[in-house]
């Protein structure tokens, strides 16, 4: 791993959060990484490309996260209950956790529109891997898991909202549990 380039990353998602993406300059993180303007210059082309390198970090995350949680001893039904919280921790301190939250979002989505299908896609993706172990070890059943994963992420959606979204009733995790607790227990009880 690239130190310079770490250092440039962690720079830069530490002044995206706190000073919005528009009013950061190459110049202040460089002088935060503790490198020359030239050298940032030399690992992404434009704040554009460095906003996309620390986006994929935050996927990258996601993926090391679930493969964590699918390579647990845990029964299927908990590793995707695990996931499901996990997701919406995530997804809550990204949208509430830092003060440029909206405008760091409408940077990301403008530079890389398809970002949040990328999202959706990885969950479903999971949602699917966590229903076939269910179904290989016994304890859950559905005869279409991909439909099946499709209809809890659209179930879901209400709880990852965008952080440009004002919410009147911001999602609890004791309700996504409900949710996803359901889903499980209908899967539960076919594979009895």
């Amino acid at each position: 791993v690239d130190d310079k380039r770490e250092r440039i990353l962690t720079a830069a998602r530490k002044r995206f959060r706190h000073f919005g993406v528009k009013k950061t300059t190459m110049q202040e993180i460089a002088g935060d990484a503790g490198v020359a303007v030239g050298t940032v210059y030399l690992y992404f082309r434009d704040k554009d490309d460095l906003l996309v390198a620390c986006t994929e970090e935050y996927i990258a995350r996601h993926r090391r996260q679930a493969e964590t949680i699918l390579a647990s001893d845990a029964p299927a039904g908990e590793k995707l209950r695990h996931y499901a919280l996990n997701r919406f921790r995530a997804a809550e301190a990204t949208r509430t956790g830092y003060r440029q939250a909206a405008e760091l979002t409408r940077e990301v989505l403008r530079v890389r529109p398809e970002r949040r299908l990328d999202e959706g896609r990885m969950m479903m993706e999971y949602f699917v891997r966590f229903l076939r172990l269910g179904i290989e070890a016994g304890e859950l059943y559905t005869n279409d898991p991909e439909r099946d994963a499709r209809v809890l992420l659209f179930s879901l959606a209400f709880f990852f909202p965008g952080a440009q979204q004002e919410l009147p009733y911001p999602p609890k995790e004791e309700d996504l549990l409900m949710v996803v607790d359901w889903f499980l227990g209908v899967w539960a009880s076919r594979a009895a």
